[in-house]
This record gives structure tokens, C-alpha cells and sequence, in this order.
């Protein structure tokens, strides 16, 4: 007999690493978040955070610019999303983002 859980969701077992974040979105968020925190807040040992949220807003931006595109095309009236995924770049955004 076959487990419940694993007949309801098959896409866990195809992909055992679930991503972080969403989107590059929430990662500029994250970022922007530590770089206002290391402005305003005036402490020596946080200094370091200043840096590390441009970074992170950079990673982002190049992120959110080498998304993977997706074709839209209809087939018997029903619209189809064609994903290709094969270039590197695209498995590399797919390992750090779920969308």
C-alpha cells in the first residue's frame, strides 16, 4: 500500500530543496531592511551590516534581471506557460527563488 502523503504531493519528492526566499522582491526587502538598520542605528560593532545590505540589494537587482523568462502560448483555448529552465542562469535563480 502506498503512503497517503506521498500520493498527495509529488512535486516534494522531485524537489528536496525547498528555496528561501520567493522572489528577488523579498530578498531587495531583506536587504534594504539591514542597510537602513546599520544608518540609524549608531552601535560600532554593527557597522559591518552597511555593506552587507547594499550587497544584498545589488543581488537582487541581478537577480530580478536575469529572472528566467517565461513564454505564454494557447493550445485548444487553454493558455500554457512553456518554462525552459535549461540555461544555467536559470537553474542558478531557481536554486535561490521559488517564483
Amino acid at each position: 500500500m502506498v503512503s497517503s502523503s506521498l500520493s498527495r504531493n509529488p512535486s516534494r519528492s522531485s524537489r528536496p530543496y525547498s528555496a528561501p526566499l520567493d522572489s528577488p522582491g523579498q530578498l531587495a526587502i531583506v536587504g534594504a531592511v539591514v542597510w537602513l538598520l546599520s544608518i540609524f542605528i549608531h552601535i560600532h560593532a554593527l557597522a559591518f551590516m552597511a555593506p552587507l545590505g547594499v550587497v544584498l540589494l545589488l543581488v537582487a537587482g541581478v537577480a530580478y534581471l536575469l529572472r528566467p523568462r517565461r513564454q505564454t502560448m494557447y493550445w485548444r483555448g487553454r493558455r500554457l506557460d512553456l518554462d525552459g529552465g535549461s540555461k544555467p542562469t536559470d537553474r542558478l535563480y531557481r536554486l535561490l527563488f521559488r517564483r
